[in-house]
Order: structure tokens, then C-alpha cells, then sequence
């Protein structure tokens, strides 16, 4: 692989475009979020831009991010040494200038990871003290060939999926001249900490999070990242095939897709238990629902068991499985979330536990899938067009389901090399691909 140059030139602060009243000034973290505290969420969004290469729009750049800031103002604080609380006292975001001395378009059509994480400001997810770092850091990439790619991280805690959307729906919106008609109540919300309190002696989480930080670099050697589109025509034959009349009604696109890519996985793990952990927005299932725009990491985890043994050479099949997948997705509800997560919930007993269940990696192993399919981040027009790749960092054994240019739908798979090399032999799995995939990631 041919070294990438990277020149990173002006680092500077930004701050909100005004300042957080004092009664907003302590930020409160739920149990989830403190799960997430250590956890980064990088990405990059590329566009093709000759315009963006100035410095007239790289200033316009940070005052549209110093707008956003002031809505989404925790973002622009710190976390305090009790780690159950963002200070927003306005200290600002990283924001990084770097020239890259390559063709975007060369690079985009055989995208490398290692090239790509040069591209955000750090390719470390896991950060071990996160009190008084800034939660959010950008770096703008200008290539020679004029195109532009935003990469960034932003703490788990006070952004998920959906969050982070949102976050850079605004920002785009600003930049581009446009209005934001939602007040600072519309993006904030601490009901969540309410619902789920969280420890105030976090030395238990803190321990469970190194250890599991540890297993995952180990892992990560190991791991290789592809992308796979499947066409919105596929998709629809995937969810036809599925559906068997009296016993499973027709999925949805997620359904369909997790039960795919979860049996092909299965089939290349011969040696261990695959269990699947799909992630689920939490803001429209509690009772009564959360602010759709509200902060915080408010995803959960809902596991599904494969008891199909795959003896013989049996394969096991998607028909299998996807009904599995949808009674445990739509079992998500406020009482769920409750007992996992809430005041002497499962999540909090199992902390004392994580070397048990780590030393169970061998024998089994875990799959999480999460979606952004329906969130718009193929919209995010600053005023260039739209993306033309967006890309997530992915970590340990997992897959990202992303809404497509043409309507289909991308997915990103992390997984080991072995377990790769063999799903990208299955047949079956591959019918609903367009065409394979080149990037090897």
C-alpha cells in the first residue's frame, strides 16, 4: 500500500456563536452514556468540491459548526472528574486543517482503511480518560484534485447514531444559509438520565471497559472492512424470499438484511456461536417517548440466539432466523429498556461478571448490527452537493447498514479475516450483492 501524504496545518478551538446560560451548565449522563463514555464514533464524509478548497469557505466552515455548537451545546463542554456529568462552560471543539497530496477519486475507488484513517483526527475509538478532552474533534481534508472529505470523532456519550444525524443535518443547514427553526429544547434532553440513573462509583464500569477496550485492539488485528451494496430491487426479492405464507409475514428492509448477513456469518464461524445484538433507537419506544432530536447514547442492544446447529454441513439459512430477529426488535420496549438498563437492571449486575463472559470468546461470539437506514446522511449538502462516500470506522465483529445514492442500501462489515474471506464465498449471500465489492478496506 502506497503512503498517503497528509499535512495537517492550522489546529484552532471552536466555540458556541453564544454562550450557554448558567442554568444549562451541567449536562447530566445516564447509565448509557456512561457505558459509551470511552467510546469515540468516527466518520468520514467525502464530497467533490473545488470550491471548498478556499479559506474564505473553510472560515465559513467554522462559523456554521460555531451555530451548531450553540444548539447542541454540550458538544462544546468537558466531562468532569465525577464522570457523571458535561460541564457546557463553551471550551470549545478541535477543528484541523489538512492538505492531501492524492486524488480523492483514486482513493475512493479502492478506499484502504489505513489510508481513510488518516483522514479524522485520531483512528484510536477507545479513549481511557476522557475527563477534560474535548468530545468532539474535525478535521477538514482538502485534496489536490479539489475534492474535500470531513472526518471527525465525537463521544458515544453525548451522540449516537441518530444524534450525530442530526448534528451534521444542522451544521450543513447552517453553512448552506439556511435557517434552524428548532430552539436548544428541541436537541436537549436529560430525561434519559432520569430513566436511567447512573453510578455514581463507576470503578466497576471502568475495569468492565478496559477489559472489553483490550479484547477489542486484540481483535481489531485481525479485522478486515468491506463494503457491500445491495440494490433496492434485491432487497425487495430478499424480503419476497423470506416471507413463507402462515408463518412469517413479510419483514422489513432491516429484518430482511440482519437475517441475511447474520446467517452468512454463522456459516463462516464453524467453530463458535454467533450471537446477533441488534442496536435499537430507544427515543420512540419509552413511555412517554424521548425528543427525537434529544443527545446522549440512547441505543439498545436487543440479542437474538441462533439454536440451529449447523451439523452435517447444513447450512443455516435467513428463513431461519428472521422471525427471531423481528420478535426480538419489536420486544424493545420502555419495560425492556427498564430492566436492562434502568435502577438494578440486568446491564449493571453483569459489570461484575466481564471476565466470566470474556473468557467465553472462544466458544462464542457476537455480531452487532446497527442501522441508519431512514437517517440522512446521504443529505448532508453543505452547500457542495451531496457525500459521495460516507464512511464509518468499524470495530470488532460488526455491521452498519447505511441507505444508498440509489435507493438500496450499503453494508459495512467488520469482521475477522478468515470469517471474511469465507462469507465472501457464499453464494447465496452474494446473489443479493451488486456486483463484489473492490474496496478492501
Amino acid at each position: 500500500m502506497a503512503a498517503m501524504k497528509v499535512e495537517v496545518g492550522n489546529k484552532e478551538i471552536v466555540r458556541p456563536s453564544s454562550p450557554t446560560p448558567q442554568t444549562l451548565n451541567n449536562y447530566k449522563l445516564s447509565f448509557m452514556d456512561q457505558l459509551a463514555l470511552n467510546v469515540r464514533i468516527p466518520f468520514v464524509f467525502f464530497y467533490n468540491s473545488s470550491s471548498a478548497i478556499s479559506g474564505g469557505a473553510i472560515d465559513e466552515l467554522k462559523k456554521s459548526l460555531s451555530k451548531t455548537l450553540s444548539l447542541m451545546y454540550p458538544l462544546a463542554g468537558r466531562v468532569k472528574e465525577d464522570k457523571l456529568t458535561v460541564e457546557c462552560n463553551d471550551e470549545g471543539v478541535e477543528f484541523i486543517v489538512a492538505d492531501v497530496a492524492e486524488n480523492m477519486c483514486c482513493l475512493l475507488e479502492n478506499p484502504e482503511m489505513e489510508k481513510i484513517k488518516q483522514l479524522i483526527p485520531t483512528a484510536k475509538v477507545y479513549e481511557p480518560q476522557p475527563v477534560g478532552k474535548v468530545l468532539l474533534a474535525i478535521q477538514v481534508n482538502r485534496f489536490s484534485c479539489g475534492g474535500i472529505a470531513i472526518g471527525f470523532f465525537v463521544s458515544h456519550a453525548i451522540a449516537d447514531g441518530s444524534a450525530l444525524a442530526k448534528f451534521m443535518e444542522i451544521w450543513a443547514s447552517f453553512n448552506r444559509g439556511c435557517a434552524v427553526n428548532n430552539g436548544s429544547d428541541g436537541f436537549i434532553s436529560n430525561q434519559s438520565s432520569i430513566l436511567f440513573p447512573p453510578l455514581t462509583d463507576t470503578s466497576s464500569l471502568e475495569r468492565a471497559m478496559r477489559m472489553a477496550a483490550a479484547v477489542a485492539e486484540q481483535d481489531d488485528k485481525h479485522l478486515i472492512v468491506k463494503r457491500f451494496v445491495i440494490p433496492a430491487n434485491a432487497i425487495a426479492k430478499l424480503r419476497e424470499d423470506l416471507t413463507i405464507t402462515g408463518s412469517v409475514q413479510r419483514p422489513s428492509r432491516t429484518e430482511a438484511l440482519t437475517a441475511l448477513v447474520w446467517a452468512a456469518v454463522i456459516n463462516a464461524t464453524p467453530h463458535q456461536t454467533v450471537t446477533l445484538s441488534c442496536m435499537v433507537n430507544l427515543r420512540s419506544r419509552m413511555e412517554p417517548p424521548l425528543p427525537p432530536n434529544c443527545l446522549g447514547s440512547l441505543a439498545y442492544g436487543a440479542d437474538v440466539h441462533c439454536e440451529e446447529a449447523k451439523d452435517g454441513g447444513t447450512a443455516v439459512t435467513a428463513v431461519q432466523l428472521v422471525q427471531r430477529i423481528r420478535d426480538s426488535l419489536r420486544a424493545v420496549n420502555d419495560g425492556a429498556a427498564r430492566k436492562v438498563y434502568g435502577e438494578g437492571g440486568l446491564f449493571r449486575a453483569v459489570l461484575g461478571r466481564i471476565d466470566e463472559i470474556l473468557l467465553k470468546k472462544d466458544s462464542c461470539s457476537t455480531l452487532f448490527t446497527s442501522s441508519l437506514c431512514r437517517m440522512a446522511y446521504y443529505e448532508v449538502d453543505f452547500g457542495w452537493g451531496k457525500p459521495r462516500l460516507v464512511v464509518n470506522m468499524l470495530k470488532n465483529s460488526s455491521v452498519l447498514f447505511l441507505d444508498a445514492i440509489n435507493g438500496g442500501v450499503e453494508v459495512w462489515m467488520g469482521l475477522p479475516k478468515q470469517v471474511m474471506h469465507t462469507l465472501t464465498q457464499d453464494r447465496h449471500f452474494l446473489n443479493y450483492v451488486s456486483g463484489f465489492p473492490k474496496p478492501k478496506l
